[in-house]
Order: structure tokens, then C-alpha cells, then sequence
């Protein structure tokens, strides 16, 4: 047989013999105990066994009381078989009821129906048992088992139902392989702290590998974690696979910062700490209607708690809004229960994880009513594009169709040519920054930027003073990151000018007040002689800049701005005086002069004693632009 690793759980009614049974398979006693002085599973309890091909099968007891309903549940999650124990001397029961919904709505594949405690019954009695409890599991699940009977106490017919598991599990090597190639996915069971490793957490390897020293994401906190020290079934490894029980010792990690319900995976296990989600209802549970907007309790992965449910008029859709983010995955099953007792209300799958502003909602919920029944193989990132317009290419491995590559994204193709147009009309109206636009249009600041760039390539657009506007000719993103950040301080600067070596903000020297804004590299860069003379000078001669004398950098927009405000209203041949000019602008005689030398070198105004004459006006911005 070709090796395989699995784990099953043991479902059903309190005293039906989960734990005995448990014991009687793997020779573990699970309870720990205070759970045997009261003779009732409280917790979760974990047990192994050898299926006798040399493959380690994990086995979960969960409770079966409905006071521990949340507790059974976080231990469904990741299971590959159920066993729904029944005894033979009571049969059906409530809890066995709700066990098996449960189980459905988890996403359970396989299900084993073991009737325990044959000893107690005749043969004819558990002949009809079995009979009524094949036809009612068929009827609440969906599903047809098998179904073996034994007795935990005595070992009768244990060795059928060992085989009867082991033939359930031997299709799992079909899926192996690819389950153990995707991206770790762990959720958090139990939480303690050992002595020499620290911080220690349990739970089930559902899919993807481990590897000591292996650094994964925590979630909600989405925080980074290195694997410390790993171990499976009580023996220590470097690398251990899917699907199995796991301890995993992680480091620097504070004991307080872990608890159940967190999952463990890697960045790219698309993992979303989320406190919205929108989930496809299944056909389990009593009327939507009667639900609307009440607050019921969730579970998914190992976490459960609360959630305020809302219907979606006119879909099998809900909304679930939860206090705190909650560890989940597109496609994910979950449970929905009503709030203070055992009942499921819902089965239900993930299909849209975080918030989403009102306006996009109804075309996010038709996107989402078009989904395929099975969502195994959906890639959500489809979901993203048809309602953005865009999302990142490394969410596909193949290109979909009808989309432009630009960058690191996907754009689909009538997005792409319907925000082009939005984009230019509006710069044709507004010079605008690429956050403003961003903002505006609700586009994303990066998926933005690269359709601005687009447009310049075309020399559709260009940037000046962090606008963008229609056009073609210098861009100042095409400047180095060192000329940007000089132009930036000179800019802020306003009609104070720059001073080479002039006194900044508090005292401190404007080359260094410049330079220590910059990475290293840069720093370097412009602390080598002249290197900041020569960017000034350069941004002066691409027109970014104006110089004065003394030397003084202004911005070269501001000096355009103030000649035109000292020309306005003025005729060729007019006089003005050195105060009125001054008003005008605002400028103290020690700038005002540099200011007026300039003005004359432009061929603006002649100076005349302490007067200047108007030679020329401007008529367009082209010839707003110094010499």
C-alpha cells in the first residue's frame, strides 16, 4: 500500500463509548483525570495508532456533551474520516443528531458509523439497528457509510473496524501529494509552554509541510514566527508533511500571544484576518428569515465565537460581522449555531473574506452568485478582478483571458481602457497628485501609479510639482532620487529661497538637512564635493529651478508666479518702483534685489535709477519660463 498520513475523529452521544473505544484501537487512554472521576469527555483528546502498513493514523476524541459542543467542534476541522459511535443498547439521540449536522456542515468527507456495545443487545436487535441508522444517516447526510459493529469493552470485532478504516483511508494517497505541496495550514488546538522550548502549540498539519527553522505567519496578528523544534506523535523531526498531528515549538514567541483558533501558515497561504465575511449558506439548519440580523455563534478551523448574522435578500448569501479578526481562508467551511445551544442553524462556505463599502456590495454579491457549487478548485483572485477590475498576476499560475499585463498586475481589458478616459478627463480639468486620483476613483495607490506611468510612456501625461497633468515633455518622476528630494527642500523653502550651506530649520546646516533624509547609498552620493552644487545647477538648467544671485535657488513655478503677479496690470514702458515691487511680492530688500536682477537677465524689465521698465508681458505660460 503507498504510504499515507491521516487523522480521524470519534463523534456522537455522551456515553456512547467514544474514549473506551479510542482506547481499545490505540491502547491510549485520551481522558485526562478529572474527565475519568466524572466519566465525561470535557476537552479534546488525542490518540495513534499503527494502521499495520507502517503509516501513523492520528485520532481526535472529541466531547460529546452539548455543553461541550464548541470544544467538539474546533476538533472536526482537518479530519479525514469520522466515526459517529452509537451505542447499540440506546441507538439514536439528540446529540447524535446534532454531531452528524456538524459533521456535514465542517466539510467532512469520509464518515464510519460504529455501533458500540454490541455485547449488550442481541444479534436481531442490532441487525434492525444497523438498518435504521444506515437509512437515518443517509437521510440527515447525504451520505452512505459503512457501518461496523464491535464492543470497546470486550474487543469484539475491533479488528473490522480497524480494516474498515484502513480501507476508507486507502484513496488518501491520491491527494497527498498535492495536499502536501500547498502552502502550511495548521489551526491552533492547544497552547503550553515546555520547559527548554518555550512556547509550544498543538494541532493538526492539514495541509502543506514543516520544517525546523522555517519561518511562517501567525494569524490574526499576522506576525512573523520561526519554527523552533517540531514533533509528531511524540517523536522529534526536522520536517513533517500533511495530514498529521503536530507539536510545534516556536520562537520568541510569548506563551499569551498564541491561543486556539489562531492558524499557523506561510505567506502564501492566503490567509485573511478578517472581521466581515461573506458565506454561502448550505441547505442544513432552519429558515433564513427567522435568522435575520441576530447574533449566533461561528466556527471554522479550531476557533469558535461570536458573530452578528445578516441575510442577504434574494441569495443564499449572509454576512457575518465579528468583534475581533478571525484566522480564515476563501472556501472554507464553517457552522453556524444558535447562540446558547447545541442547534446548527447553518452549514455554510467562505466566500468573501473583509469588509466592503456599501456601494460595490450588490455587484459583489452577483459576482458571488455565480460561483460553482464546488469551490475547491475557484481561485478567489478571479473574484478580485471581476469586481476591481485588477488584482495582482502571481495570484494566477496561468494568465486568465481578456486582461493586460501592467507591472505586477492583471488589468482587465475594459477596466483598463474605461479608467484611461476617466483619468485624462479629469487631469484635463485638475491637475491631480496619483493618491488624489487614487482616492477619487477608489483604484488602488499602487495599480494607479503604474496606469499613470502608462500614459506618460505615451506621452499622454507628464508630472510636475507632484501633479499630474496632460502633456508631453519633462516629468519630474523621471528625475534621479537625489534630485527629487534636493527640489523637494528647495520647494519647501518657498521665498526664502536656497542657500548652498545656508542655516536650516533649528540651526542645522541645509546640505546635512537634506542629506539626512536620504538612504546611505545616497548620503554618500551627495556628501562628495560639488555633488549638490551640480544637482542644484542641473535642476536649474531642465528649468525646475530658478538661480538668483548670491547664489539662490528658488522654485522655478514660484518665480513665475511672482513675475507675473509684478507684471499684472502693467503696460510695456511703465515704471515700477523697488516698494511697490516688494509689496507685490512679498520679498525683503535681501531677496527682492537677486529677485530684480533676475527679472532684468529674463529681458522682463530694464533698470532705471531705482526704477524698473517693463520691456515685454507675458502672453502664455512658454514664455512665463526664464532664460
Amino acid at each position: 500500500m503507498t504510504p499515507y498520513r491521516a487523522v480521524i475523529g470519534l463523534a456522537g452521544h455522551v456515553d456512547h463509548g467514544k474514549t473506551l473505544l479510542i482506547k481499545a484501537l490505540t491502547g491510549i487512554t485520551t481522558a485526562r483525570a478529572h474527565e475519568q472521576a466524572i466519566g465525561m469527555t470535557q476537552d479534546l483528546g488525542f490518540a495513534h495508532f499503527d494502521d499495520g502498513q507502517g503509516n501513523t493514523i492520528g485520532v481526535i476524541d472529541v466531547p460529546g456533551h452539548e455543553r461541550y459542543i464548541r470544544n467538539m467542534v474546533a476538533g472536526l476541522w482537518s479530519l479525514d474520516l469520522v466515526l459517529l459511535v452509537i451505542a447499540a443498547d440506546e441507538g439514536w439521540m439528540p446529540m447524535t443528531g446534532d454531531h452528524l449536522r456538524l459533521l456535514k456542515a465542517m466539510g467532512v468527507p469520509r464518515l464510519l458509523v460504529c455501533i458500540n456495545k454490541c455485547d449488550l443487545v442481541s444479534s436481531d436487535e442490532l441487525l434492525l439497528l444497523e438498518e435504521s441508522l444506515l437509512e437515518r444517516v443517509m437521510d440527515e447526510s447525504g451520505m452512505v457509510p459503512d457501518i461496523v459493529s464491535v464492543s470497546a469493552k470486550t474487543g469484539a470485532n475491533m479488528a473490522a473496524l480497524h480494516a474498515a478504516i484502513v480501507r476508507q483511508l486507502a484513496e488518501l494517497p491520491a491527494s497527498h501529494a498535492a495536499r502536501e505541496q500547498s502552502a502550511p495550514r495548521l489551526y491552533v488546538d492547544r497552547v503550553f509552554t515546555a520547559n527548554g522550548t518555550g512556547t509550544v502549540l498543538t494541532g493538526t498539519l492539514q495541509q502543506g509541510s514543516l520544517k525546523v527553522g522555517d519561518k511562517l505567519r501567525l494569524y490574526p496578528a499576522d506576525r512573523e514566527v520561526q519554527v523552533r523544534s517540531l514533533q509528531a506523535y511524540h517523536q522529534s523531526a526536522d520536517e513533517i508533511g500533511a495530514v498529521c498531528r503536530v507539536a510545534v515549538g516556536l520562537k520568541k514567541v510569548p506563551h499569551k500571544e498564541v491561543a486556539r483558533g489562531h492558524c499557523l501558515t506561510s505567506t502564501a497561504g492566503q490567509c485573511e484576518a478578517a472581521t466581515h465575511l461573506i458565506v454561502r449558506l448550505c441547505e442544513v439548519g432552519g429558515s433564513i428569515r427567522e435568522q435575520r440580523n441576530r447574533e449566533v455563534e461561528v466556527a471554522l478551523g479550531s476557533w469558535h465565537g461570536r458573530a452578528r448574522f445578516v441575510p442577504i435578500k434574494d441569495t443564499r448569501l449572509a454576512r457575518l460581522i465579528f468583534t475581533s479578526p478571525i484566522p480564515c481562508f476563501f472556501g472554507q467551511p464553517l457552522a453556524i449555531i444558535r447562540h446558547g445551544s447545541s442547534e446548527l442553524l447553518h452549514g455554510a462556505r467562505i466566500v468573501w473574506c473583509g469588509d466592503i463599502h456599501p456601494a460595490r456590495r450588490k455587484a459583489l454579491h452577483a459576482l458571488l452568485g455565480e460561483l460553482p457549487d464546488e469551490l475547491e478548485h475557484y481561485n478567489p483572485a478571479t473574484l478580485q478582478l471581476g469586481l476591481n477590475g485588477y488584482v495582482l498576476a502571481n495570484r494566477f499560475d496561468q494568465q486568465p483571458e481578456q486582461v493586460t499585463p501592467l507591472g505586477e498586475w492583471l488589468l482587465d481589458n475594459h477596466w483598463l481602457a474605461q479608467s484611461r478616459d476617466q483619468l485624462l478627463a479629469t487631469l484635463a480639468n485638475e491637475p491631480l497628485s496619483a493618491a488624489e486620483l487614487a482616492t477619487r476613483f477608489g483604484i488602488a495607490l499602487p495599480v494607479t501609479q503604474a496606469l499613470l506611468q502608462q500614459l506618460k510612456s505615451e506621452q499622454l501625461i507628464r508630472l510636475h510639482h507632484d501633479k499630474w497633468q496632460p502633456g508631453s515633455g519633462e516629468s519630474e518622476d523621471d528625475l534621479g532620487e537625489e534630485a527629487q528630494l534636493v527640489l523637494k527642500v528647495v520647494r519647501d523653502q518657498g521665498k526664502e529661497g536656497y542657500e548652498p550651506g545656508k542655516l536650516g530649520p533649528g540651526g542645522v546646516e541645509l546640505d546635512p538637512f537634506i542629506t539626512r533624509k536620504l538612504p546611505a547609498a545616497l548620503q554618500q552620493g551627495l556628501q562628495q564635493k560639488g555633488a549638490l552644487q551640480k544637482q542644484l545647477r542641473n535642476l536649474a538648467r531642465l528649468k525646475y529651478l530658478v538661480q538668483l544671485d548670491g547664489p539662490i535657488y528658488y522654485d522655478a513655478e514660484l518665480y513665475n508666479q511672482m513675475v507675473a503677479a509684478v507684471l499684472a496690470g502693467q503696460q510695456v514702458g511703465d515704471l515700477i518702483d523697488m516698494a511697490s515691487l516688494k509689496e507685490i511680492t512679498g520679498l525683503s530688500r535681501k531677496y527682492a534685489i537677486p529677485f530684480c536682477l533676475r527679472m532684468e537677465m529674463d529681458g522682463w524689465v530694464r533698470r532705471e535709477e531705482n526704477e524698473r521698465r517693463v520691456l515685454r508681458l507675458p502672453q502664455t505660460q512658454d514664455e512665463m519660463e526664464p532664460a
